[in-house]
Formats: structure tokens, C-alpha cells, sequence
């Protein structure tokens, strides 16, 4: 999954994919508090969970009482927006390990098809390339496409300057741009956790921390993509309804595997 967002061809919303987030929650008529939560601490009534949430924004410190908490945000080592959980026991333990940092570099120039072997650029083949070459100061390069393309639209070539995306675990020296690049106009760059650093785990995060208190990033752990929080997105959404009315059928059906391979 870590070599999905290397194509130059992704599929993107014009202004940024943040906009889907926005969109929907405008459709939903949700209340959205711009406020960073800090905590969230277990009480109980009537038998039921009850979760206190605090938060902090440019006001000042508040807080809200829930019954049902999503955390959507990973929870893994480093992040600075780490949640304190409070009032558990025995204690969650909901400290992962780290994200892979990853650098992004919008570059608009020319393309140095020399360093991959075509000293003449009206020669060279490629519009993506993957590096297996470790340790290395990239690891993919991309002949980026505009997100509304017209139906005269032709792809840059080679010799031609165009806008490429390299992928890189820190950002790009000079030097390491004037060896991909003969010249350039341009660069921009972003640094974010990208993905986690996936490995032999022999188990995954809980997905559900505690009654109706649920952690959708922990299916990051097994492949991360913005398809797969979809999919975690839907599934606590069905299981915090199913649980708060009491569906328990609907939950681990034991024949569900045979429905949805005969389904598909």
C-alpha cells in the first residue's frame, strides 16, 4: 500500500482532497468545535458509558459529555495531538509506534533524464519511477497531471518542462535537485507522518477501545489508504448503531464471510 501514492494519475478534487472531509460534514449538519481535544475521561451513568471530553482552542479550555467517542486521528509515537485517556481500568493502552515521515516536492523544471540513463530526454519512456536503491535521498518521481483535464489535454513531454512530484524521506538539498533536474522554475514541498512503519506485527490496535469509544486510525496498521478509513469509517458507523439500539445480531454474523463472497 506504501507504493499506492506514487502513480502520477491518483484520483483528486480540485482545491485538495480536504475538501471531501468539509463537504460532507457541511451535507451532514454536524456541529464541528474547531478545538484541539486533550482528554477524554470514562464515567458512568445509569450503567451506561459516559464520556467527558476537553478540548482547547483560541478560547480557551471546554468540554462536552458524549456517549459515543470516535477518535480519528493515529495515536502512534511522536504525534503531538496525543489523547490522554483517563479514568480506565485497567488503563488503555493506545501508544503506537511510529508513522514513516515523508516529503513531497512539487517540482516544475526540466527532467534530467541523464541520471536514468537517456542522455537525449525525447527518448525517455517513463512518467513514473520507483527507486529500490537504499538508502536514497528519493524514493519515487511522477509526471503530475491537472486535476481537470480537457479533452486537448497532452501530457508534457520529456524535454519539455512539466511539473513532477518526488517523494523523499527528507527534504531535497539543491544538489539533489540540479541531479534530477537540469533546471527548474519551481519547488514546494510538504512534510507529513504519511503512513505507519509497517512490519512483522503479529496482532493489530484495538479498533474499539472500550464500550462505544472507538479508534478508527487502528486500521492503519493493516493497510493504510484513504479507501480503507472509508471502509473503517462505515464499519463504526454500523457498530456504534447496532450497539446503542441493541442490533447484537447484526454484529460478528457467523455467516458473514459466506455473504460477502457470494455478494461479490
Amino acid at each position: 500500500m506504501a507504493l499506492a501514492g506514487a502513480q502520477g494519475t491518483l484520483w483528486s478534487v480540485e482545491g485538495g482532497n480536504k475538501l471531501v472531509c468539509s463537504g460532507l460534514l457541511k451535507l451532514s449538519k454536524a456541529n464541528v468545535i474547531h478545538a484541539t481535544v486533550t482528554s477524554v475521561t470514562l464515567q458512568h451513568t445509569e450503567g451506561k458509558p459516559l464520556y467527558l471530553v476537553e478540548y482547547e482552542n483560541e478560547a480557551g479550555i471546554g468540554f462536552d459529555f458524549y456517549d459515543i467517542v470516535v477518535i480519528a486521528t493515529p495515536l502512534h509515537l511522536g504525534n503531538s495531538s496525543t489523547i490522554a485517556f483517563e479514568g480506565f481500568d485497567p488503563p488503555l493502552d493506545v501508544t503506537q509506534d511510529s508513522f514513516q515521515p515523508t516529503v513531497v516536492s512539487l517540482v516544475h523544471g526540466y527532467l534530467n533524464s541523464s541520471y536514468f540513463g537517456f542522455p537525449d530526454p525525447k527518448l525517455f519512456p517513463f512518467a513514473n519511477i520507483l527507486t529500490t536503491d537504499f538508502p536514497t535521498f528519493f524514493w519515487a518521481l511522477d509526471n503530475v497531471c491537472p486535476v481537470n483535464i480537457s479533452t486537448n489535454f497532452r501530457r508534457k513531454q520529456p524535454q519539455e518542462a512539466a511539473v513532477w512530484r518526488v517523494q523523499s524521506p527528507k527534504p531535497l538539498l539543491r544538489s539533489q535537485l540540479k541531479t534530477l533536474f537540469r533546471s527548474y522554475y519551481s519547488v514546494q514541498t510538504a512534510e507529513w507522518q504519511a503512513h505507519p512503519i509497517h512490519g512483522s506485527r503479529t496482532t493489530l490496535p484495538r479498533f474499539a477501545l472500550h464500550d462505544q469509544l472507538f479508534h478508527l486510525n487502528a486500521l492503519e496498521w493493516a493497510a493504510s489508504s484513504v479507501e480503507v478509513m472509508a471502509v473503517a469509517a462505515k464499519n463504526v458507523a454500523l457498530l456504534a448503531y447496532n450497539r446503542w439500539y441493541q442490533d447484537l445480531d447484526k454484529i460478528d454474523q457467523k455467516d458473514l464471510m459466506h455473504k460477502v463472497k457470494t455478494e461479490l
